[in-house]
């Protein structure tokens, strides 16, 4: 295992609980494993953080009811429409 090596400051207090607990020699083992833990607490919180806002996001949008009447402009049009030159109404016309 590849790894690499820090500095860590611990109080006292918690670096006795760890070292009656844990032992001396798993010390790091146990300290990587918590950490990867809260890391994916944290992934897991932003992901359902993300997914909040898009839901929200979606609900706004679809209450809209301006976008929704552009939207469905923008569905009517052909391929050919959206790709074609405008063309300059003449004043006569």
């Amino acid at each position: 295992m590849t790894g690499r090596n820090i500095n860590v400051y611990f109080r006292e207090e918690t670096y006795s609980k760890i070292r009656s607990l844990i032992g001396r020699r798993e010390i790091s083992r146990f300290i990587n494993q918590a950490v990867e833990t809260q890391l994916q607490q944290k992934e897991r919180q932003e992901k359902e953080e993300l997914r909040q806002q898009l839901i929200t996001g979606y609900q706004l949008r679809a209450k809209n009811t301006k976008l929704q009447k552009t939207l469905q402009v923008y569905g009517e049009m052909s391929c050919q429409d959206l790709f074609s030159k405008p063309t300059k109404k003449k004043n006569n016309e």
